[in-house]
């Protein structure tokens, strides 16, 4: 235990050392004020982030109303991508496949290709109407997919 806890004490004082990079060797002192302080600046804040995410979403909703699961299942047949929408819900490490009940999972042998935005957080109202729109994008896809399943 007591080796473990020098090599992993050795290890961050390595990383560390070799995290800094070397200065220029000419650098009037405002420049390097200013090195300095973008080195230790605070990252965004938690409500600068959501809403850039919940702006993301928006986008991601405009985008998504757009298309048509029927028309993307009859060009994903053509290209010969045979697959089913799925996501993973929270921190649930077993897909969910929208559309379809688990009896008929057990009996339909498809790839799935994982959805996104569907997570444990969600960032606002924009996000909000995503994941439910994208639900029922996901479940008409897979509905008219199945049939394609070998």
């Amino acid at each position: 235990m007591k080796n473990i806890f020098l090599i992993v004490s050795s290890i961050m004082l390595l990383q560390a050392c070799g995290a800094t990079t070397p200065e220029p060797s000419v650098q009037t002192s405002a420049q390097a004020s200013k090195s300095k302080l973008e080195r230790f600046s605070r990252p965004s804040s938690t409500t600068d982030i959501k809403q850039k995410r919940e702006n993301e979403y928006q986008q991601k909703l405009a985008e998504l109303e757009t298309k048509s699961a029927a028309n993307d299942v009859q060009q994903a047949i053509a290209r010969n991508q045979i697959h089913l929408l799925s996501y993973y819900g929270g921190r649930s490490t077993v897909a969910k496949v929208p559309g379809l009940s688990a009896q008929q999972l057990n009996t339909v042998r498809c790839p799935l290709k994982q959805i996104d935005g569907m997570g444990d957080v969600i960032y606002g109202r924009s996000h909000k109407m995503y994941r439910k729109a994208l639900l029922r994008y996901a479940t008409d896809f897979n509905l008219r997919m199945v049939s394609h399943c070998k």
